[in-house]
């Protein structure tokens, strides 16, 4: 079934095209994650998904119901996590914060405590007695992050959702993401290419507001990496004419068009003594090697 239709979307700011003329779908239970380069489009389309933003044209259709003609009985499909979220009530607690989230979802006061009991014990909240004002901004983070998948939501959009949280945490909710995908769809934005990969069952790309490509995440990075065979990560400098490579912070990525290029390559590095690894290509490669610039 259809969790999501999107048929047309379009969005201007001024002479600015934000969104132009998307059209896609997300099925019940898939993970989509929108990725893209800064200005694709992807928080205005979170933001006209979850009702913060109307479009110029087109609609949407959640569970084959068009937003637009029954908005408050929409409201209550989805919850949100904006990427600009923040902790507005910071006398209160973690669990109090989920507490009174649930509350105001029309949780009666058991249930809610008994949900905030399980969604500070499931992030691994330690600190769920402690005033939000002392708390760093992993934490709220992390405590806005439980408040919002402790809903019985049938869809949770999440923009940016691991901004502050370390890797240890950003597994973890890659892990109670997959375990909601079991009744409820999700769908995500972030810049961590390589989770987006390995957690979302499709991808859509997004350039200037139009879908580049939309499907399978391994599907997308044999369309766009067909010429190469592989990558290797140089931990140094490394730059030669006869190779595709490409610099970012310490680290020169290294893209192999074939398995004796590959070879030719890791003989050179070994002899030079610069540390390497070979990895297999993603969809964070697209952008690494300019295709999505």
């Amino acid at each position: 079934m259809e969790a999501i239709a999107v048929e047309d979307l379009t969005k201007s700011y001024g002479e600015i095209k934000a969104l132009d003329s998307l059209t896609f779908s997300v099925q019940e239970g898939n993970i989509l994650g929108i990725i893209g380069p800064n200005g694709a489009g992807k928080t205005t389309l979170i933001r006209i998904l979850s009702l913060l933003l109307k479009p110029d044209k087109g609609r949407i259709l959640l569970y084959g119901h068009e937003v637009n003609s029954r908005k408050s009985e929409i409201k209550n499909f989805f919850a949100l996590l904006p990427q600009e979220a923040k902790a507005h009530f910071y006398t209160l607690t973690p669990f109090e914060y989920i507490y009174h989230y649930l509350r105001m979802r029309g949780f009666s006061r058991k249930d809610a405590k008994i949900r905030a009991g399980k969604a500070v014990e499931e992030f691994g909240i330690d600190y769920a007695d402690k005033i939000m004002s002392t708390l760093s901004g992993g934490m709220v983070r992390k405590t806005l992050l439980a408040m919002i998948l402790s809903a019985d939501a049938k869809i949770y959009y999440l923009d940016e959702p691991t901004v502050g949280l370390d890797v240890e945490n950003r597994l973890k909710l890659w892990e109670i993401l997959r375990e909601k995908s079991k009744n409820s769809t999700v769908v995500i934005t972030s810049h961590y290419l390589n989770e987006i990969s390995s957690v979302c069952d499709n991808v859509l790309l997004l350039k200037k507001g139009r879908v580049v490509a939309f499907g399978k995440p391994e599907k997308i990075a044999r369309q766009y990496l067909s010429q190469f065979h592989s990558k290797i990560v140089v931990f140094g400098e490394f730059t030669k004419e006869d190779y595709t490579t490409r610099r970012a912070g310490k680290n020169t990525f290294v893209y192999a068009k074939s398995k004796s290029e590959e070879r030719e390559v890791i003989e050179e590095l070994k002899d030079t003594g610069i540390p390497f690894k070979r990895e297999e290509l993603t969809i964070e490669d697209i952008f690494l090697v300019g295709n999505l610039r």
